[in-house]
């Protein structure tokens, strides 16, 4: 998929990377910031961005570290690491109190660079954040770093089409997601190693107005979502009636409305 003539790329040298991102929407709008997840890239967010760009945004979409056509560090996959990423760009491109908006990896991301910064974001929005997963995992650390990286090197060796057909979604989305995955560093198996760790701490630091979007549970997991999301200062969250880990991908819609909504009682400058 070529990027169409209201979307720019561009690289920023951030926390000593080289730092990737996609931009499109209007420059001198509300700065929105999507960061993306595990094995995902910038491009995976079209969708959203177009919609966003077109109610008058600065949308700005990173490429992680290892991920995409960002740099790919001999060390340094943690969140920790991508929270600098993160803020590095955005004081290189100069953005003023941007949103940040993160799904999985990426609201892990969002969440911790509004905690341990928090008069950087105006508003942050977790789509499924990966601190809010349940670890049902049974393999161990090593082992399951192992798994990911012969994975991606399966990816890199298999026809775009191959992995195209294990996407179940349109197309065009399936073809960027496949070459999200295609461009995938084996170094980002390492994120695995650091887990899924409760956000509860995270939460208690970030004072920016919050929303969650998160998939469908059954009740007793709701019931611990809301628990861990009452640490917010001043946050709502949102489970999305038959959505997914993928909430925007499985009811864009519903979940897009809720993101308008939020965004509305936002106070642009």
């Amino acid at each position: 998929m070529n990027l169409t003539d209201d979307w720019s790329t561009d690289t920023v040298r951030a926390n000593g990377i080289d730092v990737h991102y996609y931009r499109t929407g209007t420059r001198d709008g509300p700065p929105v910031v999507l960061a993306h997840g595990f094995t995902d890239n910038g491009r995976c967010w079209s969708p959203l961005a177009a919609d966003l760009a077109d109610l008058g945004y600065d949308v700005v979409a990173p490429d992680a570290r290892g991920h995409g056509r960002s740099s790919v560090p001999d060390t340094g996959n943690t969140a920790a690491d991508r929270v600098d990423d993160l803020v590095g760009l955005i004081d290189a491109l100069e953005l003023s109190n941007p949103v940040l908006i993160g799904h999985s990896m990426g609201g892990t991301t969002a969440a911790w660079t509004a905690a341990t910064h928090p008069d950087l974001p105006r508003g942050l929005v977790l789509e499924d954040p990966a601190g809010m997963l349940e670890d049902a995992r049974e393999t161990a650390p090593d082992d399951a770093v192992c798994g990911m990286r012969q994975q991606i090197r399966a990816w890199q060796d298999q026809s775009l089409e191959e992995t195209m057909a294990d996407i179940d979604r349109e197309p065009e989305l399936a073809e960027i997601l496949a070459t999200a995955r295609t461009e995938c560093s084996e170094s980002i198996a390492e994120v695995i190693r650091e887990g899924f760790s409760h956000p509860r701490e995270a939460f208690a630091e970030v004072t920016c107005p919050t929303l969650i979007l998160k998939a469908d549970a059954d009740p007793d997991a709701q019931a611990d979502h809301r628990e861990t999301a009452a640490a917010l200062a001043d946050g709502r969250l949102v489970h999305v009636d038959g959505a997914g880990h993928c909430v925007f991908r499985d009811r864009y819609d519903a979940a897009f409305g809720e993101l308008a909504g939020f965004l509305d009682d936002l106070e642009f400058e």
